[in-house]
């Protein structure tokens, strides 16, 4: 309590009591299945966490190829990325948010690149792909000297992050990296810049010797502490011979003039002499540096041949042994490096190896990160398809974990009509052996859709078309119907229109609909136009008819969901009659709030919920001695006028 020690006006601000409860989004999907790209989120080993995106844009970007070519849609010649349409299918009827969850067996190996530290021949820079799969493979980095300065610590560097064209240029260019140095000490360090910037791979700078990955090659080195450089006489020679130099099989010889002070008097004879000689076209970017450390490095440059790499090995002269040259381990060096800030150094990809597919455990585990994810409120497992006597345990883990959280849905697709048994009667639906859980529903039959890599010209031999299931285009369309009509609105009817769609692969009329609508089959239909969502069950429309229609049990998921998140803000407070009268008070504010929406049946307030809070009515004092408060909360559901019956008879007899 506030000391009043003055005489004087004091002003209190005192808690109003108020709780802002808000309805919360009924249209978060998560995808969970084999993405090819993406750290892995399926048990503690793995750091990969869902990614919340909100466009087929950013799952192009995040998760498709690298030239963000079809949406995303990955080319797997005459197989449909199950995936990536799902995704496709979601956003284009209406999604706005959904959690992509990449799950897979845990053996993929990420893509990595690698090159020498030119002032530290014992270090190297790393860089690996942000996540396992050959999504990075071929993807190239290069790197520019962008300043020069006499202190090599203070010259910047450029990098570029892209995708080769084929002609010398990367298109696109998926990253850009600026005014870096090779300074560790320096806050604009190479390493660590990109590392912290790139969304596309990692970096570190790492001793040759304790790094793992990245193209290693030979150079020659020679540790020169204390040595003192003009011990060389004039005439002195060392040979330098090259592997993959088609030019010339001979060794090149460097005579020194003598008259050196320094190392690097050294190094520039070395240097300018290799790179004059007469039959060394291939070797115009070789380079002799100095280190920190007081070494002479000798890297080979570019090779002449395509797909080979130079190494240099000192192979004789009166100066070798002076010298001190041993063969050293590094990665060729590269060409910024050599004084052509020009010329870039173009490193590529390589290695990555694709996950294995997902076991049953690997989604059971993903599910149970999706625990901490309450805003998730569809779940779709693209690729998995329920089969009577098959494996369904990732699906039926999915719907176990719909059934713990009471806020999500489970889409199931059933087998591909086409080439695969029917529901055509109520005995197939049967045999075919669905849950009936109310968090779960069932869409029918598979969508056909285009192919966007086929091409009649240059890619006739793929399939026009691809078969795809039919949850991801409902769930879309749930997520058009709540952003227009409110979650309580049945995702069905003439409003219902599927989009990015051919059409349905199996017409559907009214006699074979008769047979699978009162089983929680729901039907896609052409009725006076295009496609439309003519159905609007859970699979519980016989196990559970208080939740047999869709809008139903989504509407109470909501209300629950709702309340969960706003009345954490009660937890400890005194359980007396001034929080019982808070609760009733905003809780029936909320409530009366979706009734003036529409989201209840009952014209008066008082026909369409109840909010009942107190001792006596909802708690006994047993309750207020455990801790318990109790809120009850009832509402009349707005069901979906799904039979709509109109009676005509003639009038009769009628005289004047």
């Amino acid at each position: 309590m506030s000391n009043y020690m003055h005489p004087g006006v004091y002003i209190e601000h005192v808690p109003s009591g108020l709780l802002a409860i808000a309805a919360v989004s009924t249209s978060v999907a998560a995808f969970i299945g084999r993405v090819n790209r993406g750290a892995l989120v399926t048990d503690d080993k793995e750091d990969g966490k869902p990614v919340l995106i909100t466009s087929q844009a950013q799952f192009a970007s995040l998760f498709g190829e690298l030239d963000g070519a079809a949406g995303g849609l990955r080319n797997m010649g005459s197989a449909p990325d199950s995936f990536g349409f799902a995704v496709q299918s979601f956003f284009a009827n209406g999604g706005t948010k959904a959690y992509i969850v990449p799950v897979g067996d845990g053996n993929g190996e990420a893509s990595t690149a690698a090159f020498t530290d030119p002032l530290n021949a014992g270090m190297g820079f790393y860089f690996t792909a942000r996540s396992e799969g050959v999504w990075a493979d071929g993807m190239v980095l290069r790197i520019r000297r962008a300043v020069e300065d006499a202190n090599p610590l203070l010259a910047t560097y450029d990098v570029e992050i892209g995708v080769p064209d084929g002609r010398g240029e990367l298109d696109p260019v998926l990253e850009t990296h600026t005014d870096m140095t090779l300074d560790p000490a320096s806050g604009q360090f190479l390493a660590a810049t990109i590392d912290q910037a790139s969304l596309l791979v990692s970096a570190r700078h790492e001793t040759v010797a304790s790094a793992g990955g990245g193209a290693i090659e030979g150079f020659e080195s020679g540790d020169l502490s204390g040595f003192d450089p003009s011990t060389i006489s004039s005439g002195d020679t060392i040979e330098l011979s090259f592997t993959g130099d088609t030019v010339s099989g001979q060794p090149v010889v460097v005579t020194f003039p003598g008259g050196a002070v320094t190392l690097g008097d050294l190094a520039v004879v070395i240097q300018a002499q290799v790179r004059g000689a007469a039959t060394v076209s291939a070797r115009a970017n070789f380079v002799a540096a100095v280190t920190r450390d007081n070494t002479i490095l000798l890297l080979p440059g570019q090779s002449a041949t395509a797909g080979t790499v130079n190494t240099v090995t000192v192979s004789g002269g009166s100066a070798e042994t002076s010298l001190a040259f041993d063969t050293g381990s590094a990665v060729p060096y590269p060409s910024p490096w050599a004084g052509h800030p020009a010329t870039p150094l173009d490193i590529s990809f390589a290695g990555g190896v694709v996950h294995g597919a997902p076991a049953n455990a690997d989604y059971t585990n993903a599910l149970i990160h999706l625990r901490d994810y309450r805003d998730i409120s569809i779940l779709m497992l693209p690729g998995k398809v329920w089969t009577s006597g098959g494996d369904n345990g990732a699906l039926e883990a999915a719907i176990t974990h719909a059934e713990f959280m009471q806020n999500r849905m489970v889409l199931i697709d059933p087998p591909d009509p086409v080439g695969a048994a029917r529901l055509q009667s109520p005995t197939d639906v049967k045999d075919l052996g669905a849950p009936t859980s109310p968090y779960s529903v069932l869409y029918y039959p598979w969508m056909e859709v285009a192919n966007p890599y086929y091409d009649p010209d240059t890619a006739a031999n793929l399939p026009k078309t691809f078969r795809i299931p039919p949850g991801p285009f409902a769930a879309g369309v749930w997520a058009r119907t709540d952003a227009r009509r409110g979650v309580w609105k049945a995702p069905a009817g003439l409003e219902a229109t599927i989009r990015s769609a051919v059409g349905p692969t199996i017409d559907i009329g009214a006699d074979l609909q008769d047979n699978l609508n009162e089983f929680g089959v729901n039907c896609f239909r052409a009725i006076i136009g295009p496609t439309v969502v003519w159905g609007a069950r859970t699979r519980a429309t016989k196990t559970k008819p208080e939740y047999r229609y869709v809008p139903v049990r989504r509407t109470q998921n909501m209300i629950g969901e709702s309340l969960y998140g706003a009345l954490q803000a009660v937890v400890f407070e005194p359980n007396d009659h001034k929080l019982w009268s808070s609760l009733r008070a905003n809780v029936g504010a909320f409530m009366d709030t979706l009734h003036r929406a529409g989201a209840f049946q009952g014209e008066k307030a008082s026909d369409a919920y109840y909010v009942k809070c107190g001792l006596g009515s909802t708690m006994t004092q047993a309750d207020i001695d455990a801790g318990v408060v109790r809120v009850v909360v009832g509402f009349a559901p707005l069901k979906p006028a799904e039979f709509v019956v109109v009676q005509i008879k003639q009038i009769v007899g009628q005289t004047r």
